[in-house]
């Protein structure tokens, strides 16, 4: 490809860090030293523009000044500072739109339009995350399924389906036979975990967990604290930290019960949000991480540890059963507080086995940004790309 559009609109107007807003700062930044011709776009209610200053700043601000200069990223951004409106109509062949958020209104209108054309010659590719608020309805809030379907059937217009798991691309094809929607072959292009740093893990008592991941109900943190509460009773010593934003304001389950334990001086913490430091620091120090959800479209919180030497009890099932799959976690039925009380409590006692499950998830190989971009740009896509 000589030229790639990618549709940062919903990224560049949050200052959220989680799930896709991640994946798409992490495009913005590697795309920007991987080619000349990669064109962060926006929105503006009648068309695609380029980025203002403070769209600019939200799509870059939460890397380090370090990672700035040594990127150029700042410098690379500034080149469209100019208002423009672009006409993908006229985009020759060698052009690509790339769209890995989920579009919705006016939006998703505009690029469905687009898609079905015959009179373009650019070609577009978008990013199938999960099918969760279609296949699993009850975890989802009415506003996030609220045109889902028109969602998933503009993905069978586009020439690229890009799914981040074998599972997920499962689910799309079933969507796919289900709906009676035609459709691309979905390409399974697993997210890097990033660069992050391993640490010697701490041995000092007692032992600390980590738990990354948005608090909503398919992330099954009320599960993760029965099962801790089980351990504590027991008199077995930890400390657990949860990090992650609320997914609704007022949802206040999993603070109110974190709260309730801190009373009966339980060691739990919930950090809310954090910056991508805060989190380093946070992996350095922890012995071990859980991630119980019960679904994904990938689990990159999982890799994430992984690739820090941080072993993981986790699902064995769907997306996270994939990873898991490669070595470094210990699998439970998380739907079960018990097994996943189990599962934790063979981590902090058995020291031998967090250190050969860290040693297998440091083992491993992953996927880089660089082969993430190689595999989009590629003429002709490779669609058997599996996970690490």
């Amino acid at each position: 490809m000589d030229k790639i559009y990618i549709d940062a609109t919903a990224t560049a107007n949050t200052l959220h860090h989680t799930g896709i807003q991640r994946v798409v700062r992490s495009l913005i930044l590697y795309g920007a030293v991987r080619m000349e011709e990669w064109i962060p776009v926006i929105w503006s209610g009648e068309g695609f523009r380029a980025p203002t200053r403070g769209e600019r700043r939200r799509l870059i601000d939460v890397f380090s000044r370090g990672l700035h200069r040594k990127r150029g990223i700042s410098r690379f951004l500034d080149r469209w500072e100019k208002k423009w409106e672009i006409d993908f109509l006229h985009e020759p062949e060698g052009t690509l739109l790339l769209i890995p958020e989920i579009p919705s209104g006016d939006r998703l209108r505009f690029l469905d339009d687009l898609a079905a054309t015959g009179a373009r010659q650019m070609e577009m590719a978008a990013v199938c995350h999960d099918l969760l608020s279609w296949s699993s309805p009850q975890w989802t809030p009415d506003s996030r399924r609220e045109g889902f379907t028109d969602y998933l059937r503009f993905l069978g217009l586009v020439e690229r389906v890009i799914c981040p798991s074998q599972a997920t691309a499962s689910e799309w094809q079933r969507f796919q036979r289900e709906e009676g929607v035609a459709g691309a072959e979905p390409e399974v292009l697993p997210w890097p975990p990033g660069g992050g740093r391993s640490h010697p893990a701490r041995q000092e008592r007692p032992l600390e967990i980590l738990c990354v991941g948005t608090l909503e109900a398919r992330k099954n943190h009320a599960a993760l604290l029965e099962a801790a509460e089980l351990l504590w009773t027991e008199g077995v010593e930890f400390s657990l930290t949860l990090v992650g934003r609320r997914r609704a304001k007022n949802e206040n389950e999993i603070p109110d019960r974190i709260a309730e334990l801190r009373s009966k001086g339980r060691s739990v913490d919930w950090l809310g949000q954090v910056s991508d430091a805060e989190l380093e620091e946070l992996y350095a120090k922890a012995a071990f991480t859980v991630f119980p959800s019960l679904a994904e479209g990938y689990g990159l919180p999982v890799a994430e540890s992984l690739v820090r030497g941080r072993p993981c009890v986790c699902s064995g099932e769907g997306a996270v059963g994939e990873i898991a799959a490669g070595g470094g976690c210990r699998t439970v039925r998380v739907e079960d507080p018990g097994q996943l009380s189990a599962g934790i409590r063979d981590l902090l006692t058995e020291p031998e086995l967090r250190e050969r499950l860290a040693r297998e998830g440091l083992a491993r190989s992953w996927p880089t940004w660089d082969e993430w971009m190689s595999q989009l740009a590629a003429e002709e896509p490779d669609a058997s790309e599996g996970t690490a």
